[in-house]
């Protein structure tokens, strides 16, 4: 007799996703309203108007599958799974505000060090280290999930460094530009110039990434 394993009615497999979207979003809810009242006006101000964003963004990436398979998003169990799991992300994104993220925290300007998320599927992991700074930035875009990877050596000058590389004779230099709480809220910009070497066509290295976590151990041998 062979092993098998158990499924779930189509109606019980919603249900269970329809739940477990419910979870994260109410934990989503109480990490939004506690940022409300701890975060600076100006700084909550900035949460404010990316978690509008990324609401439609988390519904974009979500719905994408159900409707081109022509379903309706609320009646697949596949859309509220992605979207929980994608809510549960954010919220980890949203509580590095209060610790990583806030300038407060993060000690003298032009510290770099610690792995980084934009909200949007983006990861930089960057460390300082004798004058030079070591990073590697990977990202997923869109619901194709075209993805990007680059890791090197960027020059660092206080609070700003930069990372260039011919990767073609024929082609002008790649270039990303590292920009560390610029705008004063402690998260890191960066801005690609002539990056389509690497990274899919809908996916792009830009955005604005706030400290979540430490470096660890493997991160740092990686690095």
């Amino acid at each position: 007799m062979g092993l098998g394993f158990i499924s779930l009615a189509p109606g019980k497999e919603l249900d269970k996703a329809k739940a477990g979207f419910a979870l994260q979003d109410k934990l989503l809810n109480e990490t939004y309203q506690d940022l409300r009242k701890t975060l600076p006006e100006d700084l909550f101000a900035k949460v404010q108007e990316d978690q509008r964003n990324w609401i439609e963004h988390r519904d974009y990436i979500s719905s994408s599958e159900s409707k081109r398979l022509q379903k309706k998003p609320e009646d697949d169990p596949d859309y509220w799974t992605s979207a929980a799991l994608m809510t549960e992300s954010r919220i980890t994104w949203l509580k590095a505000w209060k610790g990583a993220g806030a300038p407060s925290s993060r000690g003298m300007l032009g510290e770099w060090d610690g792995v980084y998320w934009d909200g949007y599927a983006g990861e930089l992991r960057i460390v300082k280290r004798k004058g030079k700074l070591y990073f590697s930035l990977a990202v997923a875009r869109g619901p194709t999930f075209h993805s990007g990877i680059c890791d090197g050596q960027a020059e660092v000058n206080g609070s700003m460094a930069r990372f260039s590389v011919r990767y073609s004779p024929d082609e002008a230099p790649m270039w990303l530009t590292f920009l560390n709480n610029h705008r004063g809220d402690g998260r890191i910009e960066v801005i690609g110039e002539n990056t389509g070497f690497f990274h899919g066509t809908r996916a792009y290295f830009d955005g604005h990434y706030l400290r979540v976590r430490k470096l660890s151990a493997k991160d740092l041998a990686e690095l």
